[in-house]
């Protein structure tokens, strides 16, 4: 359960008041993956909207629910345990505070690298877990450690099924990228997921159901008043989304009006990440986008936030420099972008340190 105070969710509530949604909108770009023209699809909505919405995306259902169903087991474990996985540093759990600078939200998550293996981490998460009850001078009960490991093995299994598919899917989008923009090679942006020192990350969202907010209708499916995650873009590359049935996200037009996306737990969502602006010299926008919080229904989101290595230089391509156009941006490493964005908070403009003074 996430516990916020009352004067935080007075502040929430205060925020949505001056930056409520302006309409419901429907027409959310949708791409179909198995037409042959979705490359141009694709690069319409990214340049338009840094979102879309994409359909015969080749990831099983069965993935999705397990994963789905073993992440509500997790979030549905008392707060003591959950906290077994650590605190995130930048991986484990974590509830309510999101990043290091004072931005809170109604909601508790779980962050995870995509590249090791599952029983590995399991393993690692069982001998902390042993070692921190024994510090603390509590007794070890075998059984119920194992059943947590369990749990979290079980999860991590689920999860590598799952990050298989998502992960392809991911690739033959920035593939369809590439060839939409008429780059070469086509794998240019593809590449950087499969480099095996790619720095990709897993989160899953949980939004509790928060009593202090009214519904919007009857039947408890209307966005509330406080806020689950603020606004702010994703600095990586791409993000590839999908969740439960239930509202609550909402992405920001170029004229700063707010929009809800009406849910789809079969579908997936793409953002545009800050990565990728610089990469195509801001013809691809990345788009800011929020979580408000439902009261009745929880929200469970799954996010793959594709990242390229550490030490990759992220500039605009060359093959997409026209004639005397200039770079908008500073050559940085993803390192570099990250460690910012970690010492930033959630709504901050954090392109703006690499971006380029026109001259005089």
């Amino acid at each position: 359960m996430v516990v916020v105070s009352k004067p935080a969710i007075e502040q929430f509530s205060s925020y949505l008041k001056n930056n409520k949604p302006t309409t419901l909108f429907t027409q959310i770009p949708l791409v179909d993956l198995s037409k042959p023209d979705s490359k141009h699809q694709i690069i319409k909505a990214c340049e338009e909207f840094g979102f879309f919405k994409v359909i015969n995306h080749g990831v099983p259902m069965e993935s999705i629910s397990m994963l789905e169903s073993e992440a509500t087991k997790f979030f549905s474990l008392p707060l003591c345990e959950k906290q077994k996985t650590g605190q995130p540093q930048p991986y484990g759990y974590g509830h309510k505070r999101i990043g290091m600078h004072g931005d809170v939200g109604w909601v508790e998550y779980l962050l995870l690298t995509t590249n090791q293996d599952p029983s590995l981490h399991s393993f690692q998460t069982f001998r902390s877990v042993k070692q921190n009850t024994k510090r603390n001078g509590n007794s070890f009960c075998f059984l119920g450690v194992f059943q947590f490991y369990l749990l979290f093995f079980f999860f991590r299994v689920a999860l590598n099924s799952y990050m298989k598919s998502v992960k392809k899917m991911a690739c033959e989008i920035l593939e369809m990228m590439a060839d939409g923009l008429k780059i070469q090679p086509r794998n240019v942006l593809s590449k950087l997921l499969m480099d095996e020192e790619s720095d990709s990350v897993f989160r899953v969202n949980h939004y509790p159901p928060c009593p202090n907010v009214q519904p919007l209708n009857g039947n408890g499916n209307g966005n509330g008043d406080v806020i689950g995650f603020g606004e702010h873009t994703d600095p990586q590359i791409i993000s590839v989304l999908r969740s439960n049935n239930t509202s609550g996200l909402q992405i920001s037009l170029r004229e700063g009006s707010w929009i809800s996306v009406p849910p789809d737990q079969t579908s997936f969502f793409i953002n545009v990440g800050d990565s990728l602006q610089v990469m195509t010299n801001g013809r691809f926008k990345s788009v800011k986008h929020r979580v408000v919080t439902n009261s009745v229904k929880s929200r469970l989101s799954m996010i793959y936030f594709c990242g390229p290595p550490l030490s990759e230089k992220i500039a605009p391509l060359p093959s997409l420099m026209r004639g005397d156009q200039q770079s908008l941006y500073k050559e940085f490493t993803w390192f570099e972008y990250k460690k910012s964005a970690y010492n930033s908070r959630l709504a901050d403009n954090r392109l703006i340190h690499f971006e380029k003074i026109a001259a005089s």
